[in-house]
């Protein structure tokens, strides 16, 4: 059944290329078709993902009243983000059991794509998308401090997977067709089509050639497209209500002489925030995975160190500072639980500031800066399932407002609003925390759609995103991929090899000897066929080694001990047999390390059986040849 449905779906694909070549439209006109496939499903997925938040978080939180949760049970913001972190915690421990022991649970759903795009089999498991979309909707509903971009590329990239295993697409496609669903993905949560597409090339897939632009922008209206038609069922009157933001946000601003040093100085500020949350997440991170706590209830204690954090900011804000039972009204949670949009709105209406004591206000604010890094460091690195996208934003509007109030003050503000600020702060950490200006700039004009933004924001990005360079070369993300031992750069080089496997590539045949083959049987044939390189097997028929060149000649440099030797003297064992399904970049590591023209390989799944060699020279001509074709 499955197996005739597969071969259903590859004729069809068979089909709408050919059709697709006769119209002049190309060879790889079948992605088109899945490009709006992808948007649609994507679409419904982040509507699906957006609701379970909401009701898990109006469930929990909207079920007790302010008084009470924030009086007399305020021990219940320490039960739920701890009872959200241990029903993640054992369900990501189950799923990882049922893949195998070595299997990762789901976590940092960027990077697990990039990791995927760069170095894997090219395709996620299509069941990710659901298993993402519900400890990732637990996480951030029942108050652990993320977001839900993350997530929904990584569901958009499942979802993408799903349809590329179905219709049996080759590798090569895979990268494109990821980059349909995660852009599809960012389009729908932020009603940023051109954002989604920018963050896709520029964060995901590190490719801007038209054969990835087309498909990907397709995807990306699509879902940007039926998103809104679903909410506006949902909600009549609201095209959208993924990220609202007010459309008057920054009306009037523009970037002058007397402002751009403040400009600067939030791009200073900005940089150092976002450093701050990469370099924190993965030391809590690591803390956490040498802490003597079981797995599965890692979380439940992130969770729990989370409630403790909130607690602390309703007594010390709320009940001493203020005299009130919560700092920040018009949000159910604590200001730094959740991604915590509303509070981020708040943030820009200019009737917030009115109703606080400067001073009080400086020292909310600081605080909630400070709690967003350690409560997002305690909720991922622990093990939630969530994205850091919305945590950048809450600091940078939290920090822009922060540094607003203070020029305001000080009489430096040279007539920006603090919300303003607060505004283009928000563009500006999360330039400095995925390092990707261009994409945080388009994506802060879109949800704002204020021209006003753009000069402001284009200067504190790049401010920020130097700054963070500066201070640490890793992004949130690139970090996260070289701890999994993934090499990463932005050149052709490294994406092209990387789509690339030794199948695809011509071997050379394997002079095969034995380890006790007389080392003159290996110099005799060296000089009748001009064989170079050897591969050893032992007794059994496993592969045991090369014999190189280089070994044959320093041999020969004492011919008195030739007769001695015998080939398993002069083998070296550590030279690796590279499977027919590794990636052409890992293969150019291994022969810098090991310092060989050729390597033995293995047909994937069976190490022990060498079907050729691949030279050095046989790779970059497979590789000038692809980059010829792109």
């Amino acid at each position: 059944m499955v197996s005739a449905l597969t071969a259903f779906l590859i004729r069809v694909r068979v089909l709408v290329n050919r059709l697709s070549a006769r119209l002049g439209l190309g060879e790889n006109g079948f992605l088109v078709v899945l490009a709006v496939l992808i948007g649609i499903v994507t679409a419904g997925a982040a509507v699906s993902f957006h609701e379970l938040i909401r009701l898990i978080r109006v469930y929990l939180y909207g079920g007790v009243a302010d008084g009470a949760l924030y009086g007399r049970h305020v021990w219940l913001l320490v039960l739920f983000p701890a009872a959200g972190g241990l029903a993640v915690g054992l369900a990501n421990w189950l799923l990882a059991r049922g893949r195998g022991a070595g299997a990762a649970a789901a976590g940092h759903g960027v990077v697990d794509v990039m990791e995927t795009v760069t170095r894997a089999s090219g395709w996620l498991r299509p069941r990710a998308a659901l298993e993402t979309l519900v400890t990732s909707a637990v996480t951030i509903g029942t108050g652990g401090s993320a977001g839900a971009e993350g997530p929904i590329v990584q569901i958009g990239a499942a979802i993408s997977s799903g349809f590329g295993r179905a219709f049996a697409l080759a590798r090569p496609q895979a990268p494109v067709l990821i980059g349909c669903g995660t852009a599809a993905g960012i389009s729908a949560v932020f009603d940023a089509p051109i954002g989604g597409v920018i963050f896709t090339l520029e964060v995901i897939l590190y490719d801007f050639s038209i054969r990835a632009f087309a498909p990907i922008v397709l995807a990306s209206v699509i879902a940007n497209v039926t998103t809104r038609a679903i909410f506006h069922r949902l909600q009549p009157g609201m095209e959208h209500a993924i990220f609202a933001m007010p459309q008057n946000v920054g009306a009037g601003q523009e970037l002058n002489w007397p402002s751009l040093p403040s400009f600067v100085v939030l791009g200073l500020l900005c940089g150092g925030v976002g450093v701050t949350l990469t370099r924190l997440m993965y030391r809590t991170e690591e803390l956490f995975r040498r802490a003597p706590i079981p797995r599965p209830l890692k979380p439940a204690v992130g969770g729990a160190l989370l409630g403790v954090l909130g607690v602390s900011y309703v007594v010390i804000f709320g009940w001493l500072l203020l005299d009130r039972i919560k700092p920040i009204d018009y949000y159910a949670m604590p200001a730094f639980f959740g991604d915590g949009y509303v509070v981020v709105q708040q943030l820009f209406d200019p009737k917030f500031y009115a109703q606080w004591d400067p001073p009080k206000l400086a020292l909310v604010l600081a605080f909630l800066v400070g709690a967003k890094v350690v409560g997002t460091c305690l909720t991922l690195g622990s093990g939630g399932s969530g994205g850091v996208i919305a945590p950048s934003l809450f600091l940078g509007a939290a920090s822009g407002a922060l540094l607003g109030l203070a020029l305001q003050r000080l009489g430096l503000s040279a007539g920006v609003g603090i919300g303003f600020y607060a505004l283009v702060g928000m563009g500006a950490v999360l330039a400095a925390v995925v390092h990707a200006p261009l994409a945080a700039i388009l994506i802060l004009f879109e949800v704002t759609q204020q021209r006003g933004v753009i000069l402001p924001a284009m200067l504190a990005s790049v401010v920020a995103t130097g700054t963070a360079r500066l201070i640490f070369r890793d992004s949130i993300y690139t970090l996260g991929l070289r701890r999994r031992g993934v090499t990463v750069g932005t050149s052709s080089d490294l994406r092209i090899l990387r789509r690339m496997t030794v199948d695809q590539v011509e071997l050379d045949p394997v002079n095969a000897v034995k380890l006790d083959t007389p080392f003159e049987h290996l110099v005799r044939l060296t000089a009748e066929s001009g064989a170079v390189d050897f591969v050893a097997f032992d007794p059994a028929g496993t592969y045991a080694g090369l014999v190189t060149a280089d070994d044959v000649r320093t041999a020969l440099l004492q011919p008195e001990a030739i007769p001695l030797l015998l080939a398993g003297e002069v083998v070296r064992p550590e030279v690796p047999c590279v499977s027919s399904a590794d990636d052409l970049a890992g293969v150019l590591e291994t022969f810098s390390r090991f310092e060989v023209s050729r390597l033995p390989v293995c047909v994937a799944g069976t190490p022990g059986h060498v079907i050729g060699l691949i030279s050095r020279g046989a790779l970059m001509r497979r590789y000038h040849r692809a980059l010829t074709e792109s």
